[in-house]
């Protein structure tokens, strides 16, 4: 049966201890009423003081490197930057130091040295330093660099600073440029090219005994990403090139001794892979790859390339678009640099697009300056042999294009005239024609000049071209081709 008397006890004991902790509660203001005012005065005071005096302490504490003698801490740091990652700087402009986000010392100009030469300056550069004993100058220590808007210039006397910089890591440290440029230039101080740096992160993977460079750049207009990586365990160097633009992926493995360099270069473009075999020794780079096609030699001292590429098919609209690596390399006017020397061979069975052209072999040289294509052949249908001589390259801030001449030997006149379809009272008896052309790559566009059947001029072709290349249009296209080869044999009246 419900003992209704002992729920009602219950309650009563419930509410009894709930009024107790209210009047409690209450009784404390009681207290605080009968302090004194003196006396929480002087509580107030206390605390206050206690809480500044730790404050001070604090920031004090933080502030300790503004204490010392500006010249001391410049000198004290570049010893230790010196000491610890074999970086030799100098700080030429405004010295500061900073607390926020970390403590760090600041310069708006830092001169970055190299085998007793100026090798860069830095006009943003932040030096992070430890939080631990900042009252003593000689036992703080440099814990990261940071350098922004840094200009270096190089040349191949100390391209070798970047490698010498990876390999004086040993901790957890960074050390990263942003905002960059570096201008390679050649013997006579002329620049080469300009590399644009995003991001340049020096570091030290200490599970995997890794030094790491990794960098994200930009060359002749085409964005990059290089991972350089030197293995302390198996000395195994690892050198791996990536671009989305281009599709590109280059992956590079060697052991390195004193004397000679072996290596395995992968080499992934447009889906297609090629594994190169490379050796150095001598100041010569010779390489091959596993099917032979691709082949040559790089000799360093003087720099002169001498290589032959066979290729199956040439995919001829990859290499001349708008932004594809030949057309940027063009256009960077690199090939006018008077010390770039080379001798390429290039040959292929067809033109992917093309079908009627075969046997490419196109002789290309750099000379001093000069980009010249010349005794280079393309067999059109075992009709029509066509010769490419003297075609040069010029290349100016608006525009870049190629001037040359090119002949054609006619070995199947029949053949050619099907093809095209000229009527039989157009079509005459020739052994060759011969032309000037200039070709503007970056508008697409041809203009023909000298025009020659059997070494002979005619009025009517020159009226003719004369009209053509004043349509500025271009002859790329297969029907408009077609066309214009109907148009000129009409012209001619033999």
């Amino acid at each position: 049966m419900f003992n209704f008397k002992f729920l009602i006890k219950k309650i009563n004991k419930i509410l009894i201890s709930i009024n107790e902790l209210i009047e409690s509660f209450f009784n404390i203001f009681k207290d605080i009423k009968k302090i004194k005012k003196n006396d929480l005065r002087k509580i107030n005071n206390k605390i206050t003081i206690s809480i500044g005096v730790g404050l001070i302490l604090l920031v004090s504490y933080f502030l300790a490197p503004t204490i010392y003698n500006k010249d001391l801490v410049k000198s004290k740091i570049e010893t230790q930057i010196y000491k610890k990652y074999n970086l030799e700087v100098k700080f030429e402009g405004n010295f500061s130091y900073g607390l926020f986000p970390k403590p760090h010392f600041f310069s708006d100009k830092l001169v970055i040295r190299y085998n007793e030469n100026d090798i860069a300056i830095s006009n943003f550069s932040k030096i992070y330093i430890t939080i631990n004993k900042l009252f003593s100058l000689n036992q703080t220590k440099i814990k990261n660099i940071y350098f922004k808007k840094t200009e270096f210039n190089t040349n191949q006397n100390n391209i070798s600073f970047f490698f010498n910089l990876r390999d004086s890591f040993t901790g957890n440290d960074k050390i990263i440029f942003s905002k960059s440029k570096l201008f390679y230039k050649d013997e006579t101080d002329d620049v080469v090219f300009i590399m644009k740096i995003n991001k340049l992160d020096y570091s030290y993977d200490l599970k995997n005994f890794d030094k790491k460079i990794l960098l994200d750049y930009e060359i002749f207009n085409i964005p990059l990403n290089i991972t350089i990586k030197k293995n302390l365990l198996n000395k195994k160097n690892v050198i791996e090139i990536k671009s989305k633009k281009i599709r590109l992926n280059v992956k590079n493995e060697f052991f390195n001794d004193q004397e000679v360099i072996n290596g395995l270069l992968k080499v992934l473009v447009i889906n297609k892979e090629k594994n190169l075999d490379y050796k150095i020794q001598n100041d010569i780079l010779t390489f091959s790859s596993e099917d032979k096609n691709l082949f040559g030699k790089i000799f360093f001292k003087p720099f002169y390339l001498i290589s032959n590429f066979n290729f199956e098919q040439i995919y001829l609209k990859n290499l001349l678009l708008e932004n594809s690596l030949i057309a940027n390399l063009i256009r960077s006017e690199i090939f006018n640099n008077q010390n770039l020397n080379a001798n390429i061979v290039v040959k292929a069975n067809s033109i992917n697009g093309v079908n009627y052209l075969k046997d490419i072999e196109l002789e290309t040289y750099l000379n001093q300056g000069n980009f010249i294509i010349k005794n280079s052949n393309l067999n059109w249908q075992d009709s029509v042999i066509i010769n490419v001589n003297n075609m040069q390259l010029q290349t100016s801030e608006d525009e870049a294009k190629f001037i040359g001449e090119i002949n054609f030997f006619f070995k199947d006149l029949t053949k050619f005239y099907n093809y095209y379809q000229i009527r039989r009272n157009h079509r005459k008896n020739i052994k060759n024609m011969s032309l000037d052309f200039i070709f503007n790559l970056d508008q697409n566009k041809v203009s023909i000049d000298n025009f020659k059947i059997d070494n002979k001029s005619s009025e009517e072709l020159n009226t003719f071209l004369s009209d053509f290349n004043s349509q500025n249009q271009s002859i790329f296209n297969k029907l408009r081709f077609r066309n214009f080869v109907k148009n000129f044999f009409i012209n001619y009246d033999g």
